[in-house]
């Protein structure tokens, strides 16, 4: 099928250009992106810092002071709000 006789189908409105779906198949690789990359790594720091912060909490009870707690509650909040992405979002 030639350009002009697609155009000339398009213009009787026998092809009806809005089922094709684009907007999925373009975004495609940003999904795949997100979730098979980007959310796994997130979940899996989480998790790392969630483990720092408790042996940074029985550190912090076998010292009898605050000295790492405060900055793996940080780091873990930073983790957990995308770098302080939510925090600039909510500040506007």
């Amino acid at each position: 099928m030639s350009a002009r006789a697609l155009w000339r189908d398009v213009v009787a409105g026998r092809v009806q250009l809005a089922l094709i779906p684009l907007a999925p198949i373009l975004l495609l690789p940003f999904i795949i992106v997100a979730f098979v990359v980007l959310f796994p790594l997130w979940v899996v720091s989480l998790a790392v810092l969630s483990v720092v912060r408790g042996l940074a909490w029985l550190a912090d009870r076998a010292l009898g002071a605050p000295r790492l707690k405060p900055s793996a509650d940080h780091a873990f909040q930073w983790v957990l709000t995308f770098g302080g992405l939510t925090r600039k979002l909510e500040r506007r």
